[in-house]
C-alpha cells in the first residue's frame, strides 16, 4: 500500500499526502510565539474549522511545485488552496462516518521511510523525536496526522479502482487516436519591418505601455545566519577523544579479522559424570587420531554429533562472536591457520575446533583517517548547538523586529550585508528564490525582522530590509530604440496576419483550391498527403490545428489557419480524414490506451463523488474568499 501512494498519489490526493508528510520541519517552531488571540476560520467545513494558517501550509506547498512556472496569480492559488482543503475535510468527514482508518503498522512502517527522519537510510528514533519536537508537535499528533492522510488515501484508491470502461469506449479512443488525415498548406513567413514611426507614434505607445519600461522594485539586506558547517568548525576536540571515536569506528575504516571453522561435537546427553568422562575420553581419542595425520572431516561426518555440519565435513563458515559460547569463541581466536583445538566444553558437549581460512584485518591507519573523522565528529558535536541557536535566533529576532544588532550581540553573530536585488534575481545569498521572498514580503517592507528562513539542511537566516529602492518610470529617451524595436515587430506580425487572412478569405469565398491561389501569391504549397497526429516533421501548432478542425464532409474540404510562435502563418487544408483501426495491432498501445480511459474515468467519477459531498456538506466561507 505504502508503494502504491509513492506510485499512485497525484490529483486531489496528491496535494493530500504533501500537506500532511511534507511538514516544513524548520529548525524552530515560530509559530508558538505568533499565535495571539482567537483567529477566525477562512471557512467552517460542517462542524470543522479551516484557518488562514491551514490555507497558507497549503498555498505555499502549491507555490514550492510551481517554481520556474512564471508569474502567478496569488489570490488564485490561495483560493485553490482553500477549495483544497475543503474538499480533504469532506472526504475526512465521509471517512470518519464510515469508520475507516489504516493500521498501526502501515502508519509505522510509512514514518518510518520518510527521509526527515532518516540516517544513513535508516530510520533514526531519536532524530524522530528531535524533530518532531522542533516543531512543537508530539509524536501522537504526527502519528494521527500520518494515519488521516493514508486513510485518506485508501478511501481515494477503494473509489478510483472500481472505474471501468467499456469496448465502445475503447474503440472509439483508438479510432481517433490513430485517425490519419490528408492535408496540404502554405506557409506565410513572417518579413522583417521597415517602416518609419512617427514620434507621436512612439510617444503613444509609451504612454500605453509605461509600466513595462520599469526600474524594478530594489531592496538590500542585513541578516544574522547559523550555519551548521561553521559551527563545527569551531568544535574543538582532542586527539585523545579522536583516537577513542576511532576505535569505536575502527570497522568502518577497513575490515576486520575474519575466521572460517569447523568443529566436531561429541555431545554429553544428561549430567552424569560417567557419561561427561566418557564423551571427554572419545573427543581425546578423535583428537590423537587428528594429530597422527587422519582427515578432519572424514573424522567429522563419522564422528560429530552436529549432523548438519557434520555433512559438509563439519563446516560453520566464519566465527561470529554473538552467534558461540565465550569458552568456544575464545579458543577459536587462539587458534593459527590449520591448527586443531584441544577439547572445549560447552554447553552441548566436548568439541575439537579447527582454523580453515584466516583473513587477517585491515584497516587505515589513525593518522589517515583523522582529517576525516574529525569533520564528521565536529558535525555531530555541533548538531544539538546548531538546533538550540536556531531556535534562539527565531526567538530574539521575533522578540526585537526592529533590529538584528540585539540579537546580534546576545548570540555572538555578526550581521551581514547584501547589495541590491530585485524581486526575480539577486547574486550570492540574493540568487535563492526563499531569501529573495522573505525581504520582498509585507512584514519585511514594513521595517519587521523576517521570520527564520531555511537555506538547505544546515543554513538559516533572518533578515531585515537596509535598503529599498521603489520601482520608478524609465524615460522615453532610455527606451525609445527599445520601443522602436517592438512596434517594428508588431508591424510585420500584423502584415504577415494580413497576408493569411487575405488568402484564407479567398479560399472561402471563390471556392478555389489552397494550392492554386497560394502559388498565385507567390506562396509554396506543400502537398503532406495522410498524416498521424504523432507526426514530428510538421510544425507541432499546425499539427495540433489540423486534428482539432472540423472533420471534412464526403467531397468537401476545410481550410483553416495556424499562427506560428515566430510570428509565421501557416493556411491549411484537410482535404480528407481516414479513421484509425478500432482494435490496436500492439498490444501495448491497446494496454495503454485502455489505461488512460480507465484513469480519466476514475478521476471524473471521483470528481463528481467529491462534488456530492460538498453539496451534501454545510460549507461557510469568510467573506472575500
Amino acid at each position: 500500500m505504502l508503494q502504491a501512494i509513492r506510485e499512485r498519489a497525484q490529483g486531489i490526493f496528491a496535494w493530500v499526502m504533501l500537506i500532511a508528510v511534507g511538514i516544513p520541519f524548520a529548525l524552530w517552531g515560530i509559530q508558538n510565539y505568533i499565535d495571539t488571540g482567537k483567529e477566525s476560520p477562512a471557512a467552517v467545513v460542517g462542524d470543522r474549522e479551516i484557518f488562514d494558517r491551514d490555507v497558507s501550509r497549503a498555498y505555499e506547498q502549491s507555490l514550492s511545485n510551481l517554481v520556474g512556472l512564471g508569474d502567478l496569480d496569488e489570490k488564485e492559488l490561495r483560493h485553490e488552496a482553500l477549495e483544497r482543503l475543503i474538499s480533504e475535510e469532506v472526504i475526512a468527514q465521509k471517512v470518519i462516518d464510515q469508520s475507516l482508518t489504516a493500521g498501526d503498522a502501515e502508519v509505522r512502517g510509512f514514518i518510518q521511510t520518510l527521509p526527515y527522519f532518516q540516517t544513513e537510510g535508516q530510520f533514526d528514533k531519536e532524530k524522530y523525536k528531535i524533530m518532531l519536537s522542533t516543531q512543537g508537535m508530539t509524536p501522537n499528533q504526527f502519528v494521527a496526522q500520518i494515519r488521516r492522510a493514508l486513510t485518506l488515501e485508501q478511501f481515494q484508491r477503494g473509489l478510483l479502482d472500481t472505474a471501468f470502461i467499456t469496448s465502445d469506449q475503447l474503440e472509439n479512443l483508438l479510432r481517433l487516436k490513430n485517425q490519419m488525415r490528408e492535408v496540404t498548406y502554405a506557409s506565410i513567413p513572417i518579413k522583417p519591418s521597415s517602416r518609419n514611426f512617427t514620434d507621436a507614434e512612439i510617444q503613444a505607445y509609451y504612454q500605453a505601455h509605461v509600466s513595462e519600461f520599469r526600474n524594478p522594485e530594489k531592496v538590500s539586506i542585513s541578516y544574522l545566519m547559523v550555519s551548521l558547517d561553521e559551527m563545527a568548525k569551531t568544535t574543538s576536540l582532542t586527539d585523545e577523544a579522536l583516537r577513542k571515536l576511532y576505535e569505536e569506528q575502527k570497522a568502518s575504516f577497513g575490515t576486520p579479522e575474519r575466521r572460517k571453522i569447523s568443529h566436531i561435537l561429541v555431545a554429553v546427553d544428561g549430567k552424569n559424570a560417567d557419561v561427561e568422562q566418557a564423551a571427554l575420553a572419545k573427543t581425546q581419542a578423535i583428537a590423537e587420531r587428528l594429530a597422527h595425520g587422519e582427515d578432519f572431516a572424514k573424522l567429522a561426518r563419522e564422528n560429530s554429533a552436529d549432523t548438519v555440519s557434520a555433512k559438509n565435513g563439519g563446516a560453520l563458515g566464519e566465527l561470529k562472536k554473538d552467534a558461540q559460547e565465550d569458552d568456544f569463541y575464545k579458543a577459536a581466536m587462539a587458534l593459527k591457520l590449520g591448527e586443531v583445538s584441544k577439547p572445549v566444553k560447552t554447553s552441548f558437549g566436548y568439541e575439537l575446533i579447527k582454523l580453515t581460512d584466516w583473513v587477517p584485518a585491515k584497516f587505515k591507519p589513525y593518522e589517515e583517517v583523522k582529517e576525516e573523522l574529525r569533520k564528521t565528529a565536529q558535525h555531530n558535536a555541533a548538531e544539538a548547538k546548531f538546533y538550540e541557536v536556531g531556535q534562539k535566533l527565531a526567538e530574539q529576532s521575533f522578540e526585537h523586529p526592529e533590529s538584528l544588532e540585539p540579537v546580534a550581540e546576545q548570540l555572538n553573530l555578526k550581521v551581514q550585508s547584501t547589495g541590491l536585488f530585485t524581486r526575480d534575481k539577486g547574486e550570492g545569498l540574493a540568487s535563492d528564490d526563499n531569501v529573495r521572498k522573505a525581504a520582498f514580503s509585507e512584514d519585511v517592507l514594513n521595517g519587521r525582522n523576517s521570520d527564520p528562513v531555511e537555506l538547505g539542511d544546515d543554513k538559516a537566516l533572518v533578515l531585515r530590509v537596509s535598503d529599498h529602492e521603489l520601482a520608478s518610470d524609465k524615460p522615453l529617451s532610455e527606451v525609445k530604440t527599445a520601443i522602436l524595436g517592438r512596434l517594428r515587430i508588431q508591424d510585420a506580425w500584423e502584415e504577415t496576419q494580413k497576408r493569411a487572412d487575405n488568402l484564407l478569405k479567398q479560399v472561402n469565398e471563390t471556392g478555389k483550391p489552397l494550392s492554386e491561389l497560394a502559388k498565385s501569391s507567390g506562396l509554396t504549397v506543400v502537398n503532406a498527403g495522410l498524416i498521424r497526429r504523432e507526426v514530428t516533421t510538421l510544425p507541432g501548432d499546425l499539427v495540433q490545428a489540423i486534428f482539432k478542425s472540423p472533420r471534412p464532409q464526403a467531397g468537401q474540404t476545410w481550410t483553416g489557419l495556424v499562427g506560428l510562435s515566430d510570428g509565421g502563418q501557416i493556411v491549411f487544408t484537410v482535404l480528407s480524414a481516414k479513421d484509425g483501426e478500432k482494435v490496436s495491432k500492439d498490444p501495448k498501445e491497446q494496454a495503454q490506451a485502455r489505461d488512460f480511459l480507465s484513469r480519466s474515468e476514475a478521476q471524473r467519477e471521483f470528481g463528481s463523488f467529491v462534488a456530492e459531498l460538498r453539496n451534501a456538506t454545510k460549507v461557510k466561507l469568510k467573506q472575500g474568499e
